[in-house]
């Protein structure tokens, strides 16, 4: 019974003692947090006036310090630009090029060293979870800062030793980022619902030279799950979804870029006016390699080296029932419009794959539609640049196509587009075999008024070389078997007749119906003059169709 006894009064004064420690330790933390809460709130606000220069104020609600969890709560925070400072600084050639404000629900520090802060002067924690912010950033060109420029270690270096963070997250993030021009143009971009993590964030006096950190960081990870601009002119949306950066493997892959058209066929008709193509392009599973996002950020620069194209689908439409456009096409051959590009430009290779290309066209005569199709496009583009520097090295941008053409016909192309004038200087080289010419019909009777009723392709071969004036090649056609109607069609008909004399004669008197014949290989030697009306693909068409026209008829004939 004394043992039970001695026991029991053991543990009542252990209890005792323990609960008195708790109190003890508790009342420390409370006036601890109480003292280091004030000193916490008047040094925030006075470290943010005094490392911008008074640019930048602090703002917010509240501000709690928990320091048995670590944890350091702020509600509805606000970094606000001091407008008059700002004005100031500009007029003293001291305002700095790039500014931002931020704002958010709440800011918390997870595990905050408090006692290493205010004895060492080091801010580390575990984390730090920004929830809801907004953020605008603005890069002012025609500011002129005439200051020593500093790095974020100089910056804070005179009240922080260094800065840590395990990982800095903000969820549900909306960016607006602003880019001023010389000029005074503005570029506005405008991002919602943005992830951002930032993985072992660290300033202090080495970190800027650490080779596997970008902007004192292991890592950047951003998604974002939509993005959505309008063209200029109205006719189109624009969409880029599921995208994710990764800033330690410079790569983006964007999940699908589209081009959707705000209207339909007919619609678009009555909008647009004018014959233009209308396009429906699908992108899908798209990744950017080797990304310089600071070029971007900074100076407007886009440079990637290789993207990737995984999958896509391209629908072309053209009403040539529309009053031609005013004016002519001088000046939009692909290699003067990327010359053209406000955004320099320098992407090292292009690779397109598994893209099918659908080109329909309605011809005024017949009233149909036209189609072209090419299946499995695949694409190499190399060299992808309006820059000076760049092309002063590297000339020529070029690219190797290969596609199923309709049904069964493979194509394979080169083209080589020259960058150091602006005269749409070009070369295409390119091969179809294999292929059965009825396959051509779904474009010939509605466009050509002809029906192929047999013919076997077996090579054609072309080159050719010119710029926007106008073309010279040479066509190599062999085929075999080469038989054709030619078709009329009557008003509020949907149907296509056979004109049996002309289809005759045709067949009998005009057309050559195979290549070789007679021992002989005709090649021709095609000169070809563009309608500046008329776009680049339709130069190439036409100095090809010109090409096998002559293989076909003769150099002279009167069809």
């Amino acid at each position: 019974m004394e043992r039970k006894s001695f026991i029991q009064r053991f543990w009542k004064k252990a209890l005792i003692i323990l609960a008195s420690f708790i109190l003890l330790v508790m009342a420390t933390a409370w006036y601890l947090a109480h003292r280091w809460d004030h000193q916490i709130r008047v040094q925030l606000k006075s470290y943010v006036l005094e490392m911008s220069d008074s640019l930048y104020n602090l703002q917010y609600d509240k501000l709690h310090l928990n320091l048995i969890t670590g944890s350091l709560g702020i509600e509805k925070v606000s970094l606000v630009r001091d407008s008059a400072v700002y004005a100031r600084l500009q007029q003293q050639h001291r305002a700095p090029r790039f500014l931002y404000t931020l704002s958010a629900d709440e800011v918390n520090l997870k595990y905050f060293k408090v006692w290493r802060y205010f004895h060492k002067k080091q801010l580390s924690a575990t984390s730090l979870i920004l929830r809801n912010p907004s953020i605008v950033l603005e890069l002012n060109t025609r500011n002129i800062d005439t200051t020593k420029p500093r790095n974020a270690y100089q910056n804070i270096s005179d009240k922080i030793s260094s800065i840590h963070l395990g990982n800095l997250q903000l969820d549900n993030t909306n960016l607006k980022y602003t880019y001023i021009k010389k000029d005074s143009s503005l570029i506005y971009t405008q991002l919602n619902e943005l992830s951002v993590q930032i993985k072992d964030f660290l300033i202090d006096s080495v970190a800027l030279q650490d080779p596997t950190r970008f902007l004192y960081a292991r890592n950047y990870i951003i998604d974002l799950k939509n993005y959505q601009y309008r063209t200029p002119d109205s006719l189109y949306w624009m969409h880029v979804r599921d995208v994710h950066y990764s800033a330690e493997d410079r790569s983006i892959k964007i999940g699908q870029f589209q081009v959707d058209p705000r209207y339909n066929r007919e619609q678009f008709d009555i909008k647009s006016v004018y014959q233009r193509d209308r396009f429906d392009v699908h992108l899908n599973d798209i990744d950017i390699t080797n990304l310089e996002p600071r070029l971007l950020l900074e100076n407007q620069v886009f440079q990637a080296g290789k993207v990737v194209i995984n999958s896509g689908n391209l629908d072309i439409y053209h009403n040539r029932n529309l009053p031609p456009s005013p004016g002519n096409k001088l000046g939009k051959f692909p290699n003067q419009i990327l010359l053209k590009v406000a955004l320099p430009i320098n992407i090292d290779t292009i690779i397109g794959k598994r893209t099918d290309i659908l080109y329909t066209e309605i011809n005024p005569k017949s009233q149909e539609a036209g189609k072209l199709s090419f299946k499995q496009v695949h694409g190499i583009f190399r060299n992808v640049t309006n820059i000076d520097t760049v092309i002063a090295r590297r000339p020529m941008l070029t690219i190797d196509l290969d596609a199923v053409l309709m049904k069964s016909g493979k194509l394979k192309a080169h083209f080589g587009f020259g960058l150091k004038n602006n005269n749409g200087a070009f070369s295409v080289t390119g091969q179809v075999t294999n292929m059965d010419g009825r396959e051509l019909n779904p474009v010939m009777k509605p466009l050509g008024m002809v029906e192929v009723k047999s013919c076997k392709i077996n090579d054609l071969s072309f080159s050719m070389t010119g710029n926007e004036q106008g073309t010279t090649g040479e066509v190599k056609f062999l085929y075999s078997d080469l038989k054709v109607n030619i078709l009329k069609k009557e008003d509020g008909s949907h149907e296509f007749k056979r004109k049996g004399l002309i289809s005759f004669i045709a067949n009998m008197l005009v057309i050559k119906d195979e290549n070789p014949g007679k021992g002989e290989t005709r090649i021709a030697h095609p000169h070809y003059t563009r309608d500046p009306n008329k776009s680049f693909f339709n130069l190439v068409w036409k100095t090809l169709f010109t090409g096998i026209k002559e293989t076909v008829l003769g150099e002279h004939s009167p069809i």
